[in-house]
Formats: C-alpha cells, sequence, structure tokens
C-alpha cells in the first residue's frame, strides 16, 4: 500500500523547485559566453560530468547550476546543466 501512494504523488512545479534547491530546466536555455549545457542521460553522474569535461572536482558543476542540492547532489535525467569551458 505504501507504495502505491508514493506512486501517486505528484509533486507541483513551485514544490520541486523548494525540493531541489531551484529551478531545474527541461529545455536547453539560450547559449551564454564561455559556458555549454549538458543533458543528463539516464547513467550521468556529476564525477561522470565532470570526468567527460576535464572539470578536476565535480563540485564545481554543482556550484554553477544552484538548482542542485548540496544535501542530495541529485540531478535528474532530462534536465540540462551549465558547464563553464
Amino acid at each position: 500500500m505504501a507504495d502505491e501512494i508514493l506512486n501517486n504523488v505528484e509533486l507541483k512545479e513551485e514544490e520541486l523547485e523548494e525540493v531541489s534547491g531551484g529551478k531545474i530546466s527541461f529545455e536547453k536555455r539560450p547559449d551564454k559566453a564561455g559556458w555549454i549545457q549538458h543533458k543528463v542521460t539516464a547513467s550521468d553522474t556529476l564525477i561522470r560530468i565532470a570526468n567527460q569535461y576535464g572539470i578536476s572536482d565535480w563540485r564545481k558543476i554543482r556550484d554553477w547550476n544552484p538548482h542542485i542540492s548540496h544535501k542530495t547532489n541529485m540531478i535528474r535525467t532530462g534536465e540540462w546543466l551549465w558547464i563553464k569551458r
């Protein structure tokens, strides 16, 4: 029964922002100089993304994307992250 209840829970956008610590973007945003955007896939972790772009510390990605909670470091498939070049 508990699983049924959890499966039926839907968060409103405002609640999702509150849980995650900021605005999550599931649409590619306009480019800005010195930055690239990375679309999160199912196998991505902050460490894998950092390694892919040659970033020495995965925490930099978290800091560049304020919607990522410092408590959970959770990213979601389909969201776009800013990566500094």
